[in-house]
């Protein structure tokens, strides 16, 4: 079984199968006193490019955003905590701010770089 900080890394480099990643993360509580693993502009950029190779889907970038917001175990890089927060708030959640098209990821892009 993996621990709980390498499940997060396979999460947040979406280097593994994400439902999968997401149902092993579930026998640990989403709550934590402290972050065991930092989200850093470096993920968000390399899952952005992935999208923009056709690599992920719309749905495989909300699924991975969504499966990060909110979470206590997760911190953001320091400096761009709040980019990458609104950007991951942004991902998870298309109907509420905007759909997830080539021109949206490349500002977000952008805005990571």
């Amino acid at each position: 079984m993996q621990s709980r900080t390498q499940l997060l890394s396979n999460l947040l480099s979406y280097s593994h199968p994400l439902e999968q990643t997401v149902a092993s993360l579930r026998q640990f509580s989403w709550d934590a006193e402290a972050g065991l693993i930092i989200l850093s502009r470096n993920h968000a950029i390399q899952l952005l490019e992935r999208y923009l190779r056709n690599d992920l889907a719309n749905s495989d970038v909300e699924a991975w955003a969504n499966a990060i917001e909110g979470r206590e175990d997760i911190d953001y890089e320091s400096g761009y905590e709040d980019s990458l927060q609104e950007i991951i708030h942004i991902l998870a959640n298309p109907i509420l701010t905007e759909p997830l098209d080539v021109g949206l990821a490349e500002r977000l892009l952008k805005k990571l770089q």
